[in-house]
């Protein structure tokens, strides 16, 4: 599966709170056009990718990877873990979510986890009234917002208490629960903007193998290191 936060060509920059975030390399823009093509090119037929966007990008982004073959099944909007703090902060309203385009190649179903508990259970009476209930949720929503959903996103806390300045950092629980529906263990996950590093630690957990590229020494260094201080002895290594 493939699962990464591309530049959006915005030149993200907090400039509300007391440590400003470094500019983004890359963020000026990339060739949307030809990232979705080489995305579906190297993605396994049978397979899901996720690519986080914007709003305001939305449009583009869907287009670019319509063109390239993708079957685009969903929006998904996930709640951060802290309000943004950019734009006009007097005259727009704060951006609490992360979106994420949801595309398939080929046609894959979702697996069967544990993630979430149903409420209800169910019966089906075309078996002589046995009750087949599932224990699990095996359809998702495509919002996740509330206390039964990781968030997108850490807050700046979290972000202090581990040494990390990055503006876009994803949160590694939230980044295994894609990765546990749409792939399966051992098969492999593709970030070709790493950043910090979550979605090899969300790999790892769940025992999945990985493969990223980051183009910042910084954050790169930052990834090694979370990767490192993650990974089981003994396990076999992956790429960054």
């Amino acid at each position: 599966m493939i699962l990464c936060d591309p530049p959006y060509g915005i030149s993200y920059q907090n400039n509300f709170t007391n440590r400003k975030h470094q500019m983004l390399d890359g963020d000026e823009g990339i060739d949307y056009e030809f990232f979705a093509h080489e995305s579906y090119r190297i993605l396994k037929d049978n397979s899901h990718a996720y690519f986080f966007t914007r709003f305001d990008q939305y449009p583009y982004h869907y287009k670019c990877l319509q063109q390239a073959g993708f079957a685009i099944k969903n929006c998904m909007v996930v709640e951060k873990g802290t309000i943004g703090g950019i734009g006009d902060l007097k005259g727009s309203y704060a951006n609490n979510a992360e979106w994420i385009i949801f595309c398939q190649k080929g046609r894959r179903i979702f697996n069967y986890t544990t993630l979430l508990r149903n409420r209800k259970k169910t019966v089906n009476t075309s078996f002589e009234g046995v009750e087949l209930g599932r224990r699990y949720k095996t359809r998702f929503n495509a919002c996740w917002f509330g206390p039964e959903y990781p968030k997108a996103t850490y807050n700046s806390i979290w972000q202090k208490q581990n040494g990390i300045n990055h503006p876009t950092v994803k949160n590694v629980e939230f980044l295994s629960w894609l990765i546990q529906i749409s792939s399966h263990t051992g098969e492999l996950v593709f970030d070709g903007f790493m950043g910090t590093g979550s979605t090899a630690l969300a790999a790892i957990s769940t025992n999945r193998r990985y493969l990223g590229a980051e183009i910042n020494q910084g954050y790169y260094e930052i990834a090694i290191r979370r990767i490192m201080e993650t990974r089981p002895a003994g396990e076999q290594k992956g790429e960054a």
